[in-house]
């Protein structure tokens, strides 16, 4: 195997640790700390994220299919993999990003819904748009989160090796 080839799939696997390590570091901070409160600003916060990554993918599959990659992929072998994995890891993160923003609307409604009733029970008003999520909910998220992002890395990375190899 070539050493740029081992080179590259060192690389993706950094591109699969490194998401894995900050959505781990969440968890941790959210069990020892208790940082799984959620509130209006962060969820819109993330949902933008998810967007963004809905375009991104979205668009560079859309380059991809309409590029004459299909013209090179008799060409070269290590090209027609890599477009194929380009587009199944892109593809895959507009719809895992798709499910994330479902997740984190859902969990955070029921996040402030639980909090209203804990207060409305304890005779207090209804808090500001804020709420903890429960464990669930946040395992939810955050395998959403780290399913999107690294299929996105993942799935650009191929996309990056294509033009190398032109």
């Amino acid at each position: 195997m070539p050493s740029w080839t081992c080179a590259f799939y060192v690389f993706v696997a950094v591109l699969v640790v490194i998401p894995f390590l900050f959505v781990w570091l969440i968890w941790h901070e959210a069990r020892t700390r208790g940082w799984s409160w959620t509130s209006s600003e962060s969820r819109n916060m993330y949902v933008d994220g998810a967007k963004t990554l809905v375009t991104a993918s979205g668009i560079a599959v859309a380059l991809l299919a309409s590029s004459s990659v299909a013209s090179a992929r008799a060409a070269s072998g290590v090209v027609a993999l890599s477009a194929k994995a380009a587009a199944v890891f892109l593809i895959s993160c507009v719809c895992f990003s798709i499910l994330l923003i479902v997740a984190l609307l859902r969990c955070y409604e029921r996040a402030w819904s639980r909090r209203g009733d804990e207060l409305r029970a304890a005779g207090q008003r209804m808090p500001e748009k804020e709420g903890k999520l429960n464990a669930l909910e946040l395992v939810l998220i955050l395998a959403l989160s780290y399913a999107a992002l690294t299929s996105f890395l993942v799935g650009f990375a191929f996309l990056g090796r294509i033009a190398f190899h032109f």
